[in-house]
């Protein structure tokens, strides 16, 4: 079946997008080409306390409160009976996309948008109120508009999407609140993310069908892109680490779950979806042995803006590799630092201050550095230096005679944070992100201690 295959088709840009990334993931372009990357090793298990694993600071009594509250905020949708925002916040997220008067293509530009604007419909806004659910892997978009666009600004070198919100997995909870003109786009909202979606990749959800998605245990997958299967072998699609779904039965690693699959008329059933291997009981064990195989599994994983064609940006990352593990967190970067936990202020602090603090007090693998517009996980310190584990598409650098340049990662991967320091050493001796950071977000309990680093 498609949902279990590549995409079909692809516009020339996002193919072009997805060509460039998969050359830097092959080796072929030497994109990558920072010492962070070459000499740190890329395996998250070096970097495991030398006694051998041991469990995080946090208790079983402190996961279970993280799992009640990120059931809690998985199921929101459904408890909604009215949109959480109004339609002029809806209108604001179009601001950015118009575009600017030296646009050349500004002509094809605002067709498109306004066409997107005009089927938008919202002047009956909302126009829909029901609750639903993803039964393929979706994305949401600021518009109703599948075409990417650009930021808008000339000599823009980011090939990114920047109408794409987020990407959604199969099986989340949403609140449908308003279908566009054409009937084809809906207006959803998730416990984490909010934006436009082909209904296709949605259906209703009835009481009865509710009832039965909420009761009893949860499983959730620990293997990214699992296919999930019928007994008879037939694909029904992929889901994403992190993915949740309700537990059927267990039987050792065989676990069989509950999958969506959109039925007659667009409303929900439930299909059997059997696994051995690529699902647990959720949540998974806090443990810093399942956290660093959790880690492998993004490693190396191509960047993707706002989860473009199935892919993670820094926030996304993040969120989805402390999932399984009960710990809810929001979609976006900022959010993430001011409430997925205790927020450390470091604005105003010297560089070196900012490090000494890191280290001293930051929990390895739940603890979240934060600067405007990235978000990375420490994962402890060599010799002193923080680690990070975070995805994220460039460097900027800067030569010695001040002119300005850029390194293409384009993928998730450890460093320190002087990552490409090489690069721009000589006129930024603090990196891209030191001196930047704003805050750090402890994520486990406050009052602990941290893991023993690696010296």
């Amino acid at each position: 079946m498609p949902g279990c295959g590549l995409p079909q088709r692809l516009d020339a840009p996002m193919a072009a997008l997805l060509l460039a990334l998969a050359l830097v993931v092959s080796g072929c372009l030497r994109l990558d080409v920072i010492r962070d990357i070459r000499e740190l090793p890329q395996d998250h298990f070096a970097y495991l306390p030398r006694d051998g694993d041991c469990r995080l600071p946090a208790d079983g009594s402190w996961q279970e409160e993280m799992k009640e509250r990120y059931l809690r905020n998985h199921f929101l949708p459904w408890r909604q009976d009215a949109p959480r925002v109004a339609a002029e916040e809806v209108e604001a997220a179009w601001l950015p996309f118009l575009p600017d008067p030296g646009d050349r293509c500004r002509n094809a530009r605002r067709r498109r948008i306004r066409r997107a604007v005009a089927n938008a419909g919202l002047h009956d806004y909302p126009n829909a109120s029901r609750p639903g659910i993803t039964t393929a892997a979706v994305r949401l978009r600021h518009l109703p508009l599948a075409a990417p666009v650009a930021p808008g600004r000339r000599g823009e070198e980011d090939p990114l999407d920047k109408l794409q919100v987020s990407s959604v997995p199969p099986g989340v909870p949403v609140h449908i609140y308003h279908i566009s003109r054409d009937g084809v786009w809906a207006l959803v909202e998730s416990g984490f993310a909010r934006g436009w979606t082909k209904r296709k990749g949605l259906a209703t959800v009835a009481p009865d069908f509710m009832r039965r998605w909420e009761q009893g245990s949860q499983a959730v997958i620990v293997r990214d892109k699992t296919p999930l299967r019928r007994r008879d072998g037939r694909c029904l699609y992929r889901a994403s680490l992190g993915a949740i779904f309700p537990l059927a039965a267990a039987s050792g690693e065989k676990l069989e779950l509950c999958a969506p699959v959109r039925g007659k008329g667009g409303w929900a059933r439930i299909q059997t979806a059997v696994l051995s291997g690529e699902a647990a009981a959720f949540p998974l064990p806090l443990s810093a042995a399942n956290l660093a195989a959790l880690g492998n599994e993004l490693i190396r994983e191509p960047y993707g803006w706002g989860g473009m064609n199935g892919r993670r940006d820094c926030s996304a990352m993040i969120r989805d590799l402390l999932a399984p593990f009960g710990i809810w967190l929001p979609r976006h970067s900022a959010d993430q630092a001011r409430e997925g936990g205790t927020f450390i202020d470091l604005t105003g602090l010297a560089p070196a201050e900012k490090k000494r603090i890191i280290v001293a007090r930051g929990v390895p693998y739940l603890t979240l550095l934060w600067l405007k517009g990235h978000i990375m996980l420490y994962i402890g310190s060599l010799s002193g230096e923080p680690l990070v584990f975070h995805n994220f598409w460039s460097i900027r650098t800067r030569s010695e005679s001040g002119r300005p340049g850029r390194k293409v990662v384009g993928r998730a991967a450890i460093t320190t944070l002087y990552p490409g320091r090489e690069f721009n050493g000589a006129v930024d001796p603090e990196g891209p992100y030191l001196a930047h950071l704003q805050g750090m977000t402890l994520v486990g309990p406050a009052s602990t201690d941290t893991l023993e680093n690696r010296n």
